[in-house]
């Protein structure tokens, strides 16, 4: 059995999250995938996230192939980095040793909506204000 850990930002969320994800659960049997604090997204890229962490982590726990979602507060080189930690071994065979390796996950694909591309690209993206609440649209 495999695990796999993969931790990003996900700000944004577009189809260049959900290639990683793809690409990351196509080599493991479990996917564990943390996302980055608002604090280490600033830390990283001098600027806060657009989307706040409480909405981030629920859409990425509901993509397909996401067994478990959880904060990550470590400060990334960049908050669009992707690297995949890949566990393997079987913790009950104890004659199999673990092991683990880094593998880069780069997307293969990339949002076509020209307003999201800028707003990724963009040091001033607007961040929401945020009370904890999700707003329904009336």
């Amino acid at each position: 059995m495999s695990l796999g850990y993969l931790a990003c930002s996900f700000d944004l969320l577009n189809v260049g999250h959900l290639d990683l994800i793809a690409q990351a659960r196509s080599l493991c049997d479990r996917l564990i995938v943390g996302v980055y604090t608002d604090e280490a997204i600033e830390r990283a890229d001098g600027r806060p996230p657009v989307v706040p962490l409480a909405e981030r982590t629920a859409l990425v726990g509901h993509v397909r192939g996401v067994d478990e979602v959880v904060v990550h507060d470590a400060v990334p080189g960049s908050a669009a980095a992707a690297t995949l930690l890949l566990i393997d071994g079987d913790s009950v065979d104890r004659s199999r040793p673990f092991g683990v390796r880094e593998i880069d996950l780069t997307p293969r694909r990339s949002t076509a909506s020209p307003a999201l591309q800028a707003a990724l690209r963009s040091e001033r993206a607007p961040r929401a204000e945020h009370d904890g609440a999700v707003p329904i649209p009336a």
